[in-house]
């Protein structure tokens, strides 16, 4: 019999590890599918910038201006005359005046529309810039500080929660020591529990909808915690939530929770749930060692 229960215990170590490498790479094609998410979402806002852009350029009142300077082109002998005896040519100096001011109108909004269009040129460079980093990185522990690892995931998740009309507050000032991790790892469970808390608040009839990043030092750990306003969970999904595939979204594939449970556990941390149930919402919270494997040898596995 014992050679059949190792057989047996190699085929379950197995199929675990098959387990963690196929939450891995859906976690990491969430991660990718985000990016693109954002990045498409700008691209919009820099096509409406162009649109508008091209329909002022093709309205604009700048042509008249040529028609006006060819009737002053016409009188130039008798300029004088033209200006205050005719009828049209007495008209030209409160015209010019007039399209003086509808010309710098045209300008100013030109110009925001134009700035407007470098903001989100930039944006898309930094998030593009911002993931080539990640993927220099995967698998390396550095030192980071905790804020920027939080800010990089509100970045990354930036323009879905201002279409959400979704309120973020910040709660993680003060001193935090920085953190040794795997910046990719880390960035990849932010970033699904922000999206996933964006999720919660837009199926939620609130009139305002929050999400509150809180991080804290606590006896040698960082606990950072993704609280939402949503729709909560139900006590009895609270044991199941980083259950592989389990999900409670139509379009869900159960993914994400489970592997950013993996990678806080290879890390040396946790990834825990509070929710008081349905219509309270849901705080998630990652807990890490300050420096790699802190806290290990107490962690279960």
């Amino acid at each position: 019999m014992e050679p059949r229960i190792t057989e047996l215990e190699a085929e379950l170590a197995h199929a675990r590890q098959r387990i963690a490498e196929l939450s891995k790479q859906a976690a990491m094609g969430e991660l990718a599918t985000g990016i693109l998410h954002n990045v498409s979402n700008v691209l919009s806002s820099v096509s409406v910038s162009a649109s508008l852009l091209s329909a002022r350029l093709k309205n604009s009142k700048a042509a008249n201006l040529a028609k006006a300077a060819s009737m002053l082109e016409e009188h130039s002998g008798d300029l004088g005359d033209f200006l205050t005896c005719d009828q049209k040519g007495k008209q030209l100096p409160e015209y010019f005046a007039q399209l003086a001011r509808h010309l710098a109108s045209e300008q100013t909004a030109a110009l925001d529309e134009l700035h407007q269009l470098a903001v989100n040129v930039e944006h898309i460079k930094e998030i593009v810039a911002m993931q080539q980093s990640y993927a220099r990185v995967s698998g390396m522990e550095e030192p980071l500080p905790v804020a920027e690892l939080l800010e990089d995931a509100l970045r990354l998740n930036a323009r879905a929660l201002e279409v959400a009309k979704v309120e973020v507050v910040r709660d993680f000032g003060g001193h935090l020591p920085p953190i040794t991790v795997d910046r990719h790892k880390v960035l990849q469970i932010l970033i699904n529990l922000i999206r996933n808390a964006k999720h919660a608040c837009e199926e939620s009839d609130k009139a305002i909808k929050q999400i509150t990043l809180r991080a804290a030092n606590s006896n040698g750990t960082i606990k950072i915690s993704v609280i939402d306003n949503g729709t909560g969970i139900a006590p009895e999904n609270l044991s199941r939530v980083f259950n592989h595939g389990f999900t409670t979204r139509k379009n869900g594939h159960g993914f994400g929770l489970h592997s950013g449970f993996l990678a806080a556990r290879e890390m040396g941390g946790e990834l825990r749930v509070q929710s008081a149930g349905h219509g309270n919402g849901a705080s998630f919270t990652l807990e890490l060692p300050l420096a790699p494997g802190g806290n290990r040898e107490s962690r279960p596995t």
